[in-house]
């Protein structure tokens, strides 16, 4: 039979036995091995384990070890006395106490059947991959702001309140005295750094600069000088810009006038949303919304992995740091099973004076929930 005439659209039309929902199918399939697959998610665990340890805000609020123990100096009564031409002063030392930090192992697994791996568009196994990744990113930011804000000690092993908290009045170790401050100040174990409105000056659900200038001054007298950082909850972002000494920060790339609002210039702009002005230093103001609203915590950042940092984070020496794929054999034909396990836990490091919790919300300060 001879077909006349030009060729043109209506000829690319498919086949009435052609099934156009299997044809696509087919078109977006991309096989890939289980073995293809482990390489590139190991990958993707060793780029989020390094930026494990330089996640803007939060790689300033710990040091990593792999002991149990943290031991530290506490406030002693030795001193000089005037030298005598024929006796020889007592000797005196110093003393130590310490906590434990806890440990903990975390698992979360990966599993598509053989069919579904030869056949999966690329897209749909990247997307697994990132769910995965956004996973280890969630549960280090939770952990290390639980730690953050908690006041009650922890069991580690078979020690109950092993795990010590900031100063915390005493309550979890009261032969734990902070040293005397560089200017002469002196303290008991009743001294606190967990907050509420019934600290003077601190006011009920008010935000104000007289309640950051009372946690800053906590810092300040035991020798932590500014500037100091300062996380919020994101909700109370436009309460605290509009609070007195306020200063937004200049972002880059824009004049203002010699009349305009006076700006903080950070060298790190993009990840602080201002700074407050105190009587002892400058408080630089980063938000998260994984806190509540009326909480909110001041601490000095010397440096991600200072051992002076705030908190301390103890990994498995086997084990290591960061989140890895576990070594063995996890198929069962036809299922393929990948499970990425890590070991660590959270505690507070060697200083027990890093840090100021308040709660604006309570007389007493109070637990809140870390999202």
């Amino acid at each position: 039979m001879a077909l006349l005439g030009f060729g043109d659209l209506k000829d690319t039309a498919l086949h009435a036995l052609w099934d156009q929902e299997s044809m696509l199918k087919v078109q977006l399939a991309k096989g890939v091995s289980i073995e293809q697959l482990t390489g590139e998610i190991q990958t993707a665990l060793v780029g989020v384990n390094s930026s494990l340890l330089s996640m803007p805000h939060y790689s300033g609020l710990f040091a990593v070890q792999d002991d149990v123990e943290v031991e530290y100096p506490i406030g002693v009564s030795n001193g000089f006395r005037e030298a005598t031409e024929y006796s020889v002063p007592d000797p005196q030392r110093g003393k130590t106490t310490g906590h434990s930090l806890p440990i903990k192992p975390w698992d979360r697994s990966l599993g598509w059947t053989r069919p579904y791996l030869r056949k999966a568009r690329p897209n749909k196994l990247v997307a697994d991959v990132k769910s995965a990744i956004a996973d280890v990113s969630k549960l280090w930011q939770q952990q290390l702001l639980t730690q953050l804000f908690r006041k009650l000690g922890v069991t580690v092993g078979n020690t109950a309140l092993a795990s010590s908290p900031f100063a915390d009045g005493g309550t979890a170790n009261s032969a734990w005295i902070p040293m005397d401050s560089p200017g002469g100040e002196t303290f008991a174990y009743t001294h606190e750094h967990y907050l509420g409105y019934s600290t003077t000056d601190i006011t009920n659900s008010t935000f104000n600069l007289d309640a950051v200038n009372v946690a800053v001054e906590h810092l300040q007298e035991h020798g932590h000088t500014g500037p100091y950082d300062m996380v919020i909850s994101r909700t109370d972002l436009g309460s605290w810009n509009a609070i007195d000494n306020w200063k937004p920060p200049n972002w880059q790339g824009i004049t203002y006038h010699s009349s305009a609002v006076e700006r903080a210039t950070f060298g790190d702009v993009e990840e602080y949303f201002g700074a407050i002005e105190t009587d002892l230093g400058i408080v630089r103001v980063w938000e998260t919304p994984r806190l509540p609203t009326y909480n909110f915590a001041v601490y000095k950042v010397y440096g991600a992995g200072d051992p002076r940092s705030p908190l301390r984070v103890r990994i498995d020496p086997i084990v290591g740091f960061g989140f890895n794929l576990v070594d063995g054999n996890y198929q069962n034909a036809p299922l393929e099973l990948l499970l990425i396990y890590s070991e660590f836990g959270v505690g507070v490091g060697e200083d027990r004076t890093a840090a100021v919790l308040v709660d604006l919300e309570a007389s007493s300060w109070t637990v809140p929930t870390i999202s």
